[in-house]
């Protein structure tokens, strides 16, 4: 994960009293004021069904042959990689790190690469959605991230590894673009990924994307959080 390369309301019967235009006579009309028809909130089931599937997540990446290699109910956990865990939206989809304390309630998301059986991997994404109780919480955590990745934005991060020296990567500036928020970072060494970060929210659910190639810059995670958006009922 991360560089390691988510009441239909009815007006009631209404009785209305129709009169000529006679002098003395006037219409009444009965009945009450009702809340307009309001976007249905998602619910924990309805999360693994907003997922793309993997040829869709390809067609994002370019790419005929990524499969899903996991799949979890939980965020991810990459903090121990970073000096700066401010910056663990920077890193990846769904980090616990950030989370944690927006007031989710769930979580569902999956890892997609190119096939075990490859001789080597040169596409990767993450897809997550993430629930709250109501859409302004959503709301209310999309201008908050929007705030943190900007200052996480124009700058190098270093990502630590077990073994062998640390990944470095160049993060672009920040840029929201039809309520998508997305950032890019390209990796310096020890390999050059290139990959971009993607958020957007919809009702109550957040939609939180990774993409990365070898091929160079990419916009497929802004493509893919679009498209899981969409798979949200309309208000």
């Amino acid at each position: 994960m991360g560089f390691d390369l988510p009441v239909t309301f009815r007006l009631p019967a209404i009785a209305a009293a129709l009169c000529l235009a006679v002098s003395g006579c006037t219409a009444t009309t009965a009945g009450s004021a009702m809340p307009a028809d309001r976007t249905p909130l998602a619910t924990a089931d309805t999360l693994p069904t907003l997922l793309l599937t993997a040829p869709d997540i390809g067609s994002a990446l370019s790419s005929d042959d990524v499969v899903v290699t996991t799949d979890v109910t939980k965020a991810w956990n990459d903090s121990a990689h970073f000096a700066d865990v401010n910056c663990l939206a920077i890193a990846g989809a769904a980090q616990q790190g950030v989370y944690a304390t927006s007031g989710s309630t769930a979580i569902h998301g999956q890892v997609l690469r190119d096939p075990p059986t490859a001789p080597q991997w040169s596409h990767y994404a993450v897809q997550a959605v993430a629930l709250f109780p109501t859409a302004q919480a959503a709301t209310d955590f999309f201008a908050a991230s929007q705030r943190s990745w900007a200052g996480c934005s124009d700058r190098q991060l270093n990502y630590a590894q077990p073994i062998g020296p640390d990944q470095v990567w160049s993060v672009g500036k920040t840029s929201t673009d039809h309520d998508v928020l997305a950032v890019s970072r390209v990796q310096r060494s020890p390999q050059q990924w290139a990959c971009q970060r993607a958020l957007t929210v919809h009702s109550n659910v957040a939609v939180d994307v990774e993409a990365c190639s070898l091929d160079g810059p990419t916009a497929a995670a802004s493509l893919i959080a679009s498209q899981i958006a969409q798979r949200l009922p309309s208000a």
